[in-house]
């Protein structure tokens, strides 16, 4: 899978606007979707209103030092958040957010080593897109064994079926209807939750 058959949307947050030039600079064309702001407080109100696919912050920013910002964002779903931090604090802020999956970079950066963070980053939401993939897919498994479960101890209970032959009276009315396990299941619950 080329990383080009994704768009990613990076808010980039830095109390400065050269930081946000630089790394612009670096995000153009059409694969970046390119927001920022100035403060902490901002940062949140767009975290609320959208999702954000990479964050990166320049510390300190005007409200906050960023720290707290990486780690709230770093728990929303699917975020991969980095905080540029410089030499005296690098230590403290690695210590603090690394835990949380942030990433931690010391300042002062070159722009080929920025450029490289941001490939790194970039690889590390592809990884957890497989992965939310994957959990997507066992979460859809899970919740149809669950419908087929009830739909199976609903017919043990008021029909007295043996559990091999719920199962098998759900698997045939999913497949006399056309229809999946699930479907099936739940037309036999909510018949008999009427």
């Amino acid at each position: 899978m080329s990383f080009s058959e994704h768009q990613y949307r990076i808010l980039l947050v830095s109390s400065g606007d050269k930081f946000i030039k630089e790394i612009s600079a670096l995000l153009s064309g059409d694969k970046y979707q390119l927001e920022h702001s100035h403060s902490a407080s901002d940062a949140r109100c767009k975290l609320l209103e959208k999702r954000y696919d990479i964050v990166i912050v320049n510390a300190p920013l005007r409200d906050e030092f960023g720290s707290r910002l990486c780690i709230d964002a770093s728990n929303n779903n699917g975020t991969i958040t980095a905080i540029f931090s410089s030499n005296d604090t690098f230590e403290e802020i690695y210590a603090k957010t690394s835990v949380h999956g942030v990433f931690v970079i010391q300042k002062p950066v070159s722009r080929a080593f920025v450029s490289h963070v941001i490939s790194l980053l970039i690889c590390a939401r592809e990884r957890l897109r497989v992965l939310e993939k994957k959990a997507g897919k066992a979460e859809s498994k899970l919740d149809e064994i669950r419908v087929v479960n009830k739909a199976k101890w609903i017919l043990i209970d008021h029909e007295g079926y043996s559990e091999a032959d719920a199962h098998r009276y759900v698997e045939k009315s999913a497949m006399d209807a056309g229809i999946t396990k699930k479907l099936a299941a739940q037309v036999i619950i909510d018949n008999y939750l009427k």
